[in-house]
This record gives C-alpha cells, sequence and structure tokens, in this order.
C-alpha cells in the first residue's frame, strides 16, 4: 500500500498528539489480551497489512503503550484465538471495556466497508460479549464520522449513546476524534470512586482534592484550571503534554506532596498566575521534564525537601520569591538539575536555585537572574563539588557571584590537606589550616565572617577577597605559617578591618591591591616579605610593617598612621625601591616611609606627604 507524503505528515502529526487509551491503566496481562483480539481483527483486513495498519500501530504503540517484549507476546496470542476470546470474555467486567473493543475493531477494519470475514468476526464478538445491535451501530457510525472528520456528525452520535445509556463519555471517545471538546470536573467524589482517574481536554479543579494511597490522576493533553489544591499522601500525580493554569489565590502550593506521594510531568506548560507557588514536597518524589513554568510568587516555584527531585530540560522564567530561591529551593533528598533554563527569577538569596551541598546541577543556563543578597543564579549551603558544572550565566546581577558556596560549621573548619576554593564563597565559620594543611583560593571572590587563620600555607590568586560584617580586627592570621602568597588578587577591608596580620611567617604579594583598611595595617609584622608591583590604597591605620624584607614597584595612595603611614620597616636588610607615594600622611613622625638605619630607599617618588 502506497501512502502519499501528505498522508504520512497526517499520520505523524496524530502520533504526536494521540492521548492515552481509556484502558491504558488496566493490568500488563489484560492489554496484552486485548491486543491480541485486535491484532487478530486486523489480519482480516484485505486492504492493509497489519504491519502497515496505521490505526493498530497507534494503538499498541500511543495508546496502550506496549514495549516490544509485551508486543511480541500479544502476537504469539493471535495464533489462539479462542484462547484470546475466552480471556476477554472472562475479564470484559463492564460494558466500557467491551464498547472500547468495538470502537477499536471498528477503527483497524477497511476505511470502506469491512470485508466478510472482519462483519463475521465482529458479529462474533458481539454474540460472546453480549452487545446489543443497535449499540454495535452507533459504534460504528462515530468510527465512521470520526475517519471523516465530522465533529458534529460524531456529538449527535454521542448525544444517541448518551440516551441509550451506554457507558461512554466526551472524554473516552477523545481517543478516536481528539477535536471532541468538552470541559469536565473532577471532584474529590470522582476519585475515591475510579481510583485511577484520566483528564483529557478542558477540565476543572474546583475544590481541593487529596490522592491517597494508590489513587492515581493523570492529565493526558488536557488544558486543567486549578481553582483548588492538589495534596499528595501515597498517591501519584502524572501529567503529559497538558496545561496547568493556577486560578487560586491560596498561599498554599498548587501541588502538595505530604507524605510518600509521586509527581511525573512530561512537555507541560504550567501557568501559576501570581498565585503563588508550584509543588512543594517535604515527602516523595517528583520528576519534571521538557516542561515550563512560570509566572509564580511568594516562594521558589518548586520547593523541595523530599526524597528524589529530577528536573531536565525545563524553562523557568518569571519566578519571584521573597526567601531564597526564585525558581528551586531544595534543602534536602537527592536533586537533579540538567539542562535547564532559567531567566528572569528573583530572590534574595539564589536568584534562581538554592540547594545544598552534594546536589547536582549541570549545563543549566540563567539569563536576568537577580539577587538582593547573594547568588544570582544558584546559592549552596555547604561546599560544590564537582556536580555543578557547565553554567552558562547572561546578564545577571550581582556580576561575578552569580554562583556562591556559603560555608558553614558552628565549631570552625580545620584544614589539614589540601584544599581549593575556586568559587565564589562566603565563609561564615573560621577556617584553621594546620601546620600540615594547605589553603589555595583562585579565579574566586570570598566574602569573610571569620577570619582564615594559617599556621600551613595560603595561596591567594586572581581572587577578591573582602571582609563582610566580621568581628576580628584581620581578614588574614598568620600564625608562625609555612607561606603566603597572594598573587594578581585583591583584599578589601570594607573601611572596617585590616588585611593580613603575619606573625613570624614569610610572605609574598605580587601585582595585588589592598584597599579600604582600618583597625590595623594592610601587611602586618610580616618577616622578610616580598611585596612586588602592589597597589595600597585607604589604608587608614597604614600600609605595610615589616621586618626587613622588599618593597619594590609599588603605590600606596591616601595611606594614614601614627609613623610611616605607607611603609614601616624594622631590621637592617630591607628594601624600598622604585615605588610611588601619593598623599600618605602620618601624624607623629615618618612621612610615608619609617625605616630603620640600615635598610635602603631608593628610586622613590613622593607626592604631597607629610609627618
Amino acid at each position: 500500500m502506497i501512502i502519499g507524503n501528505q498522508k504520512k505528515l497526517y499520520y505523524k502529526k496524530k502520533s504526536w498528539l494521540t492521548p492515552k487509551h481509556p484502558l491504558y491503566f488496566e493490568s500488563e496481562e489484560f492489554k496484552m489480551y486485548y491486543a491480541a483480539a485486535v491484532m487478530i481483527h486486523a489480519a482480516m483486513n484485505p486492504q492493509v497489512p497489519p504491519e502497515q495498519n496505521y490505526e493498530l500501530d497507534r494503538l499498541v504503540h500511543r495508546g496502550l503503550e506496549l514495549r516490544a517484549e509485551q508486543m511480541a507476546l500479544a502476537l504469539k496470542k493471535s495464533a489462539n484465538p479462542s484462547e484470546v476470546l475466552g480471556y476477554l470474555c472472562d475479564h470484559m467486567d463492564s460494558d466500557e471495556k467491551r464498547y472500547l473493543l468495538m470502537l477499536d475493531l471498528y477503527n483497524i477494519s477497511s476505511e470502506d466497508d469491512p470485508s466478510e470475514k472482519e462483519q463475521e468476526n465482529i458479529r462474533l464478538v458481539m454474540h460472546m460479549l453480549e452487545i446489543p445491535e443497535k449499540a454495535s451501530r452507533l459504534l460504528a457510525h462515530f468510527i465512521q464520522a470520526a475517519g471523516q472528520e465530522k465533529d458534529e456528525q460524531c456529538r449527535r452520535i454521542y448525544q444517541q449513546m448518551t440516551e441509550a445509556k451506554m457507558e461512554l463519555s466526551l472524554m473516552e471517545l477523545k481517543y478516536y476524534r481528539m477535536t471532541l471538546y468538552e470541559t469536565s470536573l473532577c471532584t474529590q467524589k470522582d476519585l475515591d470512586k475510579a481510583g485511577k482517574l484520566r483528564l483529557v481536554d478542558r477540565c476543572e479543579i474546583r475544590e481541593d482534592i487529596v490522592l491517597r494511597d494508590g489513587m492515581v490522576l493523570r492529565l493526558d493533553h488536557a488544558v486543567v484550571r486549578i481553582y483548588g489544591n492538589i495534596s499528595i499522601e501515597g498517591g501519584t500525580l502524572i501529567a503529559e503534554n497538558s496545561k496547568l493554569i493556577r486560578k487560586s489565590d491560596s498561599h498554599r502550593a498548587c501541588v502538595n506532596i505530604r507524605r510518600a506521594g509521586k509527581v511525573i510531568m512530561e512537555q507541560c506548560d504550567i501557568d501559576c498566575r501570581n498565585y503563588g507557588m508550584f509543588l512543594r514536597a517535604q515527602d516523595g518524589e517528583a520528576v519534571i521534564r521538557d516542561s515550563e513554568i512560570y509566572h509564580t510568587t511568594r516562594g521558589a516555584a518548586v520547593r523541595f525537601w523530599g526524597k528524589t527531585l529530577e528536573l531536565t530540560g525545563t524553562v523557568f522564567h518569571h519566578c519571584y520569591s521573597r526567601e531564597n530561591g526564585g525558581a528551586v529551593m531544595a534543602r534536602d533528598g537527592k536533586v537533579t538539575i540538567r539542562q535547564c533554563r532559567f531567566w528572569h527569577c528573583e530572590a534574595v538569596r539564589g536568584g534562581a536555585v538554592y540547594i545544598r551541598q552534594s546536589m547536582e546541577i549541570r549545563n543549566c543556563f540563567f539569563k536576568k537572574c537577580y539577587a538582593s543578597e547573594y547568588g544570582a543564579a544558584v546559592f549552596c549551603i555547604g561546599w560544590i563539588g564537582d556536580g555543578v558544572s557547565g553554567l552558562r550565566y547572561q546578564e545577571c546581577f550581582p556580576e561575578r557571584t552569580e554562583t556562591i558556596q556559603y560555608i558553614i560549621a558552628p565549631r570552625g573548619l580545620e584544614i589539614s590537606g589540601e584544599c581549593e576554593i575556586g568559587i565564589h564563597t562566603i565563609v561564615d565559620c573560621e577556617l584553621q589550616v594546620q601546620p600540615q594543611g594547605t589553603l589555595r583560593i583562585h579565579d574566586a571572590v570570598v566574602y569573610l565572617r571569620y577570619p582564615i587563620r594559617c599556621r600551613g600555607y595560603l595561596e591567594i590568586e586572581k581572587s577578591f577577597v573582602r571582609a563582610d560584617d566580621m568581628e576580628a580586627n584581620d581578614m588574614i592570621i598568620l600564625e608562625h605559617a609555612r607561606g603566603c602568597t597572594v598573587k594578581e588578587s585583591r583584599l578589601d577591608g570594607m573601611g572596617r578591618k585590616g588585611g593580613i596580620f603575619a606573625t613570624g611567617s614569610r610572605m609574598e604579594a605580587y601585582r595585588s591591591v589592598f584597599c579600604n583598611m582600618r583597625g590595623t595595617r594592610a601587611v602586618f609584622n610580616a618577616y622578610f616579605p616580598q611585596i612586588t608591583q602592589c597597589i595600597f590604597n585607604y589604608c587608614q591605620n597604614g600600609g605595610v610593617h615589616c621586618q626587613s624584607g622588599v618593597v619594590e614597584g609599588c603605590l600606596f595612595v591616601n595611606c594614614r598612621g601614627k609613623s610611616g603611614a605607607a611603609v614601616t620597616m624594622l631590621g637592617k636588610k630591607g628594601m624600598i625601591n622604585n615605588c610611588r607615594f601619593v598623599r600618605c600622611i602620618s601624624d607623629i613622625s615618618g612621612g610615608a616611609v619609617d625605616k630603620a638605619v640600615g635598610s635602603q630607599l631608593e628610586n622613590c617618588e613622593f607626592q604631597d606627604c607629610t609627618q
């Protein structure tokens, strides 16, 4: 049989829009025998062989969603018609199932008049299932009208079915003619009665409903307006190729998982209409794939502290929260966020995502996400490991701190091995680097709320370290450390704190900036330091205090101090070379530089410096 290109495109579109079959929720065994019965009838079609019968393929692949092994078993069972018909006679326990089987038999029959073999098989099934002749004629006329795309005629036939008290709804007939629309209501009474309920077309949920143990609510190619809330207490909510519209101004989330529930959403459009959050899960599992969630307020669109959360290929936009996490806030459980996009999301911390340590975010894109405090895109409680990678940002604010980790420990953290900070970090506890430990800070913005105490080795490279509501006087305290290196970085005391207090420790600083220091000097009590090509700006208690060492090629601007506002150098082996001092003023003596007799001062320039 040759099929034209236009027909192929029509079939492809129809397959993509096909909802689940009304018997989709039945057991696998029942669906297998059901498919076998339809295959037996398809073999009697003289015009189209079974392997080319589109409606048969749509039924087993899309409607019933049989796996390959199930289809193979169904094909094997179709070789024994008596067994198949015997099973169906025993398990067709409602008129609805009998009518649906007749509809499927008519649907896969010849497009014109059925052949004699097909008619004989239909009469046999009618006799065995005790289907009245009038009901069979109505079903046949409905399939004929659906095939000819005559919606008005389908509705008239459906009205005749209703008058004949046939147990079929327009929702179930939607599988055979997908353009039939009817706004239906979903109530708690319907759920309690059916246990498993499928919504298609236009639906409304006007009250709070609860999905208890064993209950399943499936939204299949539906447009659902939710005026109440959906609470899941052991049940399952499944939405596929549907649109959910929030119509309630309740402060509660649209969907609440309270106890061992499950939510699965694929290819859905979820519009919360600025009426609050979408999903709140304190238990259970949630899977959202290839969907779009937008216009959420009051809290994160997805608030989760259950067992498992999986977000894949989902778009979040215009999600606003007065708390943490504009789009996603996850406090517990196994969380995976992959290939998602976030734009126009706002919150206090974590403009788009607020997570905890060990949670996974990969290959996501953030655009125009904002945080009033920290983390324009992602805010993580704890250390960010390998689970966060491939993140891209565009026009997010605050800049340079799109992703930030928050380190906190009540008793502080001891570092006895190798430790790296390569991502923007808030340090809200004291970091203690033991003698055998090494702390490396590179390519990061670090907010210090407690000082870094180092007796090991400290390295700061291409980073910005700033004081943030600290109580201590110095940002970094070296206590007879093995060494300290500051390279191409910036240390900012925010006009309140000092820089590096180096007791009996050697340090090196290269092409770095020390600014806005107050309380103590930018570098105090360093032993033989090597400070090269650095800038010291607005150091209100002095720039450098050291024991000998080398200060070379540096710029000191607006430094103040009792004596030696820019540099105070003790010892006889020091060198201050090729430096420039601008407006460095001391209160007592020394002007810009106060050095011991043996130290050398060469090729330096002074401008507006007084003592």
